[in-house]
């Protein structure tokens, strides 16, 4: 199957730090790039005459929603923007910057391959800044572009922004980030957001818009080993069963012979739908129904692969993102969710505090909302699952409050353990 000939999607992430801009910075590219529509200029128009002074537009209008953002003058919830442009598209997620909505920074981070953080030229890298940028690696993110905002305020100073960016590449110097890139800004006045300002006349890199429609992301659909987990079987008829689920990783093609996770057992792809049209292959990002040719005791939450990537255990290491208001504290269990599978989980051992402002590691037994941790976590049963590093889907999970059903922490597999305890899983009697 060739690869697809229609535009390469890029999905991204706006963060930083409270009134660094974000918002604006957003609002004001689409509002330039003319990717708005009449009605939407014209409500941006009388939205911008409650507050904005001297008649100026506020492009943050755009993205800011909710009464309670634009009574505070600041983003609380996570706002997506879907666009185009003649060489790409793209799906935005602007993320608050506020220390209490980091949760929901967090969220945004999760589904975006590259973030676009921004820095107040007259501030420089704040604490909240660098807990952003240690959440994006965290997610996985490895491409990062810095937009230095507010360059009219320091009348387009060449050294103040030289300073920053000195700052900045010290700091992700020993980040796994593949391509870093830094723009000096201004969202408030346009400066080099769809094209090159002539008040930087010094900087001689591309717009804003121009890098996102260019960078070239590192696509690895094809080469990594297949990856499906089933959620759901389909029964249309007697005579039909399908596996149904989403490509995780790498291609699937007809007469290709899989394996069953957790069972073990081995079978050959008989037929691939892709939607409801019958397809000789299938790659990463397409939802699919597979027909095996034999019967076997497949269900949601069971995985189909090929390759050794994927392990069953029920016990490994974990680094996670407290998100709860309640402290989290060793022994407490939870549900765990991965791929499709929902499991009863427990957090054993919670060995070391990453501080997101420095970096350095200390020893805790407990943990407070918006910290990271790494610990021990142990299944109720073996399920099939991935380092991080090999599988995002397979690799990372959620961990909800079994009581009230909220969402506690989100983590990522760093390693596996072969030890039992089951000592201490009768003992939490979970």
């Amino acid at each position: 199957m060739e690869r697809p000939t229609h535009r390469k999607q890029l999905k991204f992430l706006t963060c930083g730090s409270v009134d660094d801009g974000k918002s604006t910075l957003i609002g004001h590219l689409l509002y330039d790039a003319k990717l708005l529509h009449a009605d939407q200029k014209q409500a941006l128009v009388n939205d911008s005459k409650m507050g904005a002074p001297f008649g100026q537009l506020d492009y943050s209008l755009l993205l800011d929603g909710l009464m309670a953002e634009r009574e505070q003058k600041i983003t609380i919830d996570v706002a997506y923007r879907y666009f185009s442009t003649k060489k790409r598209s793209f799906i935005v997620a602007d993320t608050p910057g506020h220390a209490e909505y980091t949760r929901n920074m967090a969220v945004g981070a999760s589904n975006a391959e590259l973030a676009v953080i921004l820095v107040d030229v007259t501030k420089g890298l704040l604490i909240q800044t660098k807990r952003h940028i240690k959440i994006c690696e965290f997610m996985g993110i490895r491409y990062f572009v810095f937009a230095i905002n507010k360059m009219d305020l320091t009348g387009y100073s060449e050294a103040s922004y030289e300073a920053v960016r000195r700052e900045i590449i010290a700091l992700m110097k020993d980040t796994g980030a593949k391509e870093l890139k830094v723009i000096p800004v201004s969202a408030a006045y346009g400066d080099n957001l769809i094209k090159l300002s002539p008040s930087m006349a010094w900087y001689q890199g591309p717009s804003l818009l121009e890098y996102l429609e260019s960078v070239n992301i590192t696509d690895d659909a094809y080469g990594e080993d297949f990856i499906m987990p089933v959620q759901r079987v389909s029964r249309s008829d007697s005579s039909f069963r399908g596996l149904q689920g989403q490509v995780e990783s790498g291609r699937i093609e007809l007469h290709d012979e899989v394996m069953i996770l957790p069972s073990g057992e081995k079978a050959a792809v008989e037929a691939i739908y892709i939607a409801d049209q019958p397809s000789v292959s299938a790659h990463k990002g397409h939802p699919v129904t597979l027909q095996l040719n034999q019967e076997l005791d497949v269900s949601r939450g069971c995985v189909i692969s090929q390759g050794g990537n994927l392990h069953i255990t029920q016990l490994f290491y974990a680094t996670i993102l407290w998100m709860d208001d309640q402290e989290l504290v060793q022994g407490r269990d939870f549900l765990l969710k991965t791929g499709t599978n929902v499991v009863p989980a427990v957090v054993l051992n919670v060995k070391s505090k990453i501080d997101l402002a420095s970096g350095k590691v200390s020893f805790v037994d407990r943990v407070s909302k918006n910290e990271i941790v790494q610990c021990e976590i142990r299944l109720s049963q073996s399920i099939p699952c991935s380092k991080f590093e090999f599988c995002k889907v397979m690799g990372s999970f959620i961990l909800i409050n079994r009581i009230s059903n909220m969402t506690s922490a989100c983590g990522r597999i760093d390693n596996f353990l072969e030890r039992e305890d089951s000592l201490v899983w009768q003992h939490l009697d979970i």
